[in-house]
């Protein structure tokens, strides 16, 4: 029997796969997929963390305190700012346009909510004021109806209609208590009966002549001085933080000023322009937090005492600046002929004693010398002009010179007995004034043989004394200073 049995007749295939290198690729694929996965998400913490780091605080623009309508006009612009934040969140780090434009948006809103409670602060006491049956105090408009109610009232018409913005609206129709109350229902403290301002404008103490031939009366200085003391001190809170006053606090806590041509109360104004920082400088704060105003509230859990001493220094000031701006000097009598000569020959007095000292000073320190021969020592050569001035007038002189009043040995006497045949005297031209080594005034002389010689100014003529000019009058007048021994100085 043949044998039988099974044969595979096909053709056999090589299996060529490498069954290790795929399993790699197939790692480092979903490796690169758990990479790219990663990168995703880290991209995403990114834009988490950006829109975290640059996130409003909501608590930074709180409504409290807000009138409805200001309230309103406030949230609408924190919208606006919440939404560009959002919206720029990425950008911020990368771009300082945004950054600073951020930045700037932040320093309004807190100007804006300042402002916003400040007024809604006064719209509140002035609605206390008509609760508690005061509101007599209050300005009335033209329908009768309060002066504040009636302008908050066209403030909303103007806005809400878009004639203006909310500031122009403010602007327009102000509700500041300036303006609300009636002045007439307050005067303050400095102002009755013993009025600070108008005493010393009475009893004036200072005095001055004026260049136009008048004198002057002034408030002075030490008045002034005095004046704001007294109302500083009334400014100033006692131990108990109250004021002993009721219309110094009322001052204290009311007060405006316009500031660069903005109105604003007193308060804002000494934070604008005197608050101090921790450092001693002047911080101009535009927009002061409530932390900072509470500092100056008597009545709050972080009142100041040492800021608010500083506040009433700066409101007392203010206050007398005010009041003694159109306070200026006063014409009075006219200066008599007497006290105008006095005046005069007193400055000549001061000036020659004056020249004096200088003159001595540099006498001490200059040597004497006698270049012209005349047997003289002088400061003849000093270039010191202190010491020696020429006289420019030609023929200025003497006629008949007596030899006797020649000082020192001369050859003026010499020459002249040889000229005129043994005369006494001889004509001489005058040159120079100066000091001789004692401090004596002294005059160079010239005869005409060219000899010099010097005699004493006092011998001159009047009609030469004057001749010489107010140019030599200093040096002619010149004496040693006198100089008083003082024992405390030995």
């Amino acid at each position: 029997m043949a044998q039988e049995g099974l044969f595979f007749t096909g053709t056999v295939l090589k299996n060529n796969r490498n069954l290790l290198e795929e399993e790699a690729a197939r790692q480092q694929l979903a490796m690169q997929r758990e990479q790219l996965e990663l990168q995703k998400q880290a991209a995403a913490d990114k834009r988490k963390e950006a829109r975290k780091k640059n996130e409003t605080k909501p608590g930074s623009y709180s409504l409290d305190g807000m009138d409805p309508f200001y309230a309103e006009q406030f949230q609408g612009s924190v919208s606006e700012y919440q939404s560009f934040v959002t919206d720029n969140s990425m950008d911020f780090d990368d771009n300082p346009e945004l950054k600073n434009q951020k930045l700037k948006n932040e320093g309004d809103l807190s100007v804006q909510g300042s402002r916003y409670k400040s007024i809604s602060s006064d719209l509140t006491s002035y609605r206390n004021l008509i609760k508690n049956g005061n509101g007599d105090k209050l300005a009335l408009a033209e329908d009768g109806s309060y002066l504040f109610e009636y302008n908050l009232n066209k403030q909303k018409e103007a806005v809400n209609s878009g004639d203006m913005t909310i500031n122009e609206a403010i602007e327009t129709y102000p509700t500041d208590a300036q303006s609300m109350v009636n002045k007439s229902e307050f005067i303050p403290f400095y102002m009755v009966d013993d009025d600070y301002f108008e005493k010393d404008d009475q009893n004036r103490e200072g005095k001055f002549e004026g260049t136009d031939g008048y004198n002057y009366l002034s408030i002075s200085d030490d008045q002034k001085s005095q004046t704001k003391t007294k109302i500083v001190s009334k400014l100033k809170v006692n131990l108990n933080n109250n004021h002993n006053d009721s219309n110094a606090a009322a001052i204290y806590n009311n007060e405006q000023f316009t500031i660069d041509g903005e109105s604003m109360s007193a308060k804002e104004a000494f934070f604008l322009q005197a608050y101090e920082n921790e450092d001693g400088e002047v911080e101009k704060i535009t927009a002061p937090s409530q932390e900072l105003m509470d500092q100056l509230d008597p009545q709050s859990e972080n009142f100041n005492k040492e800021l608010s001493d500083q506040y009433a220094e700066y409101l007392g000031q203010k206050i007398a600046d005010r009041e003694y701006e159109n306070r200026g000097a006063k014409r009075s009598s006219k200066i008599s002929a007497d006290s105008i000569a006095e005046k005069k020959k007193k400055e000549q007095e001061e000036a020659q004693l004056q020249y004096n000292i200088d003159t001595y000073n540099d006498i001490r320190t200059t040597e004497t010398s006698d270049t012209r021969n005349a047997g003289y020592e002088t400061y003849i050569d000093s270039q010191n002009k202190n010491l020696v001035k020429n006289i420019s007038s030609k023929g200025l002189g003497l006629k008949d010179l007596s030899y006797s009043d020649i000082l020192g040995d001369s050859e003026i006497e010499t020459e002249g007995l040889k000229a005129t045949g043994g005369s006494t005297g001889a004509p001489v031209e005058i040159h120079a004034i100066t000091l001789d080594s004692g401090g004596n005034v002294v005059v160079l002389v010239k005869h005409f043989s060219g000899a010099h010689g010097f005699i004493p100014y006092e011998i001159l003529p009047v009609k030469q004394i004057e001749a010489l000019g107010e140019e030599v009058k200093n040096l002619t007048q010149y004496r040693k200073p006198q100089v008083k021994f003082d024992p405390n100085n030995y």
